[in-house]
């Protein structure tokens, strides 16, 4: 009960700070309605007017060149693709020792191991592989395949447009050189054979017709890297909306460290340590109360995306339930944490600089590998990650387990230190 009279005090009072409560509530909005009317849903996608990219690696070279079935075939697909071959020495460092070592020496074997890379970083969908002796099969009419390495982290519509692509590519190759070779040969034939079997021929429906493969001697194998975490790339409603939302709820670490503050320096908070009330059930009911709103706030925001924008929110509700329980409940109990260590200059500062860094304003995967690496010790990172999981990705809760372990990881340790700050006398004068 005493943690429930804690709960209520100190709800009223963050409640009753309306310029607070207008920053947590009124200013994502601010971000989120203007971004929402002007860009279309598809706003994110800059490459929509452009030919996607496909990595490519032909293994197949006669006498120095392309062999002649090969060209063909990438030239069907540079209709539909922008082929990536010949990897430049500053991309293939960009793509890490493994790659800058396969490219000291330019080749096929640079192009896959570049191919590869890039479909596992998630900047590709798909890369081709060309295999050696190609062309020779294919005007053998011999049966031969290529190899589709496919990222399951994007979109599988673009996968599918892709497999559709080469599919259609592969089979029109295969087929127009399987009947050009059957013609030659049935000419040949026609040209030895003995006058009786010419005129044979032409009463061939007389004849039981033996069945005949028709399948194309060209097939296309589409693999799946095992490393892969799918990974799509939100539109604007799925960026803008969880985005600014989890920007304003770690605001929440403002709103609680001011509140905090204010008790201290009144001598509110001395007051309440001398009551029956313990310090385990002070603190867990000013964290419930900050939960509380900070639930609220995502809800609210969540809200006002699906309702008047038509923004998704997933397959999992009970899963961005508890996804929201544990971002807000780390923004609050670092909010404790704020505050027990008076770290109140600047904040606001870092929290922008933070949401920055975490893909709130844009997709993280916009940002150089180095941020991308750095911005893990962030929980709106994380934050993001999961809301991203669940409504751009359609994913369910056990995929967005690590996410909320982090988060939670956080709020412990946020808390575990306000805690033992807490018990020190000095910081209660």
């Amino acid at each position: 009960m005493r943690i429930l009279s804690i709960l209520r005090k100190d709800l009223l009072i963050l409640l009753r700070d309306r310029g607070e409560m207008a920053s947590l509530f009124l200013m994502p909005l601010a971000f989120i309605v203007p971004i929402a009317l002007v860009f279309p849903p598809d706003g994110y996608n800059l490459n929509a007017d452009r030919k996607p990219a496909l990595p490519v690696a032909v293994y197949d070279i006669v006498d120095g060149a392309v062999g002649a079935q090969a060209q063909e075939l990438l030239d069907l697909l540079a209709q539909s693709y922008a082929l990536e071959q010949d990897t430049p020495t500053d991309e293939a460092a960009q793509l890490g020792p493994a790659v800058q070592a396969a490219c000291a020496r330019p080749g096929p074997a640079c192009d896959e191991a570049a191919g590869r890379e890039k479909v596992l970083r998630n900047w590709r969908t798909v890369a081709l592989i060309v295999p050696e002796g190609f062309s020779a099969a294919i005007a053998a009419g011999e049966r031969i395949s290529v190899t589709l390495l496919y990222n399951p982290a994007r979109n599988p519509v673009e996968r599918q447009l892709a497999e559709g692509v080469l599919t259609g590519a592969t089979m029109r190759l295969s087929i127009e050189h399987q009947l050009i070779n059957g013609l030659r040969q049935f000419g040949d034939l026609i040209e030895l054979a003995p006058e009786e079997v010419r005129r044979n021929i032409d009463r061939s429906a007389e004849f039981e017709a033996t069945p005949v493969d028709w399948s194309p001697a060209l097939s296309v194998v589409s693999v799946q890297p095992t490393t892969a975490r799918i990974s799509v790339t939100p539109n604007t409603l799925q960026q803008t909306v969880p985005g600014y939302t989890v920007m304003f709820v770690y605001f929440m670490i403002g709103a609680v460290a001011a509140s905090l503050k204010l008790e201290r320096n009144t001598g509110a908070l001395r007051r309440l340590m001398t009551t029956p009330v313990g310090r385990g059930e002070l603190l867990a009911g000013k964290v419930l109360s900050a939960l509380l709103v900070g639930v609220l706030q995502i809800g609210v925001l969540f809200a006002i995306g699906a309702l008047f924008f038509g923004m998704t929110l997933g397959n999992a509700p009970g899963a961005l339930a508890l996804l929201t329980v544990a971002v807000a409940l780390s923004a609050v109990c670092l909010g404790l944490a704020a505050a027990a260590y008076n770290f109140e200059r600047g904040l606001t500062l870092i929290l922008i600089v933070a949401a920055l860094l975490a893909g709130c304003m844009f997709p993280a995967d916009w940002l150089p590998p180095v941020l991308r690496t750095i911005n893990v010790a962030l929980p709106q990172t994380w934050a993001m990650q999961g809301f991203q999981d669940l409504i751009t990705r359609g994913m369910g809760l056990s995929e967005v387990l690590p996410e909320m372990a982090a988060l939670l990881g956080f709020a412990l340790l946020a808390f575990a230190a306000a805690v033992r700050k807490f018990n020190d006398e000095e910081w209660k004068r």
